[in-house]
């Protein structure tokens, strides 16, 4: 059982880090909307102003430094 154990956790582990959710990647997941309007929405909450894009998606804040930042509180 306790092999089974350490067997289990190494490969949730491993599931983990092939999908890299590192705190960037994470942001990203939970900050970044099809439309500006979402984007705007969510800053509200967030506390921040402003939306910015990335790419072809859009993401609250006026910047994506100032995002994290506001994420991290």
């Amino acid at each position: 059982m306790c092999i089974f154990l350490r067997n289990f956790k190494f490969f949730i582990f491993l599931f983990f880090l092939s999908l890299n959710l590192n705190n960037y990647s994470l942001a990203h997941i939970r900050g970044t909307f099809l439309s500006e309007e979402e984007a705007e929405k969510r800053s509200l909450e967030l506390g921040c102003e402003g939306t910015h894009k990335n790419q072809d998606k859009w993401m609250p804040c006026k910047n994506e430094k100032e995002f994290h930042i506001y994420l991290s509180k």
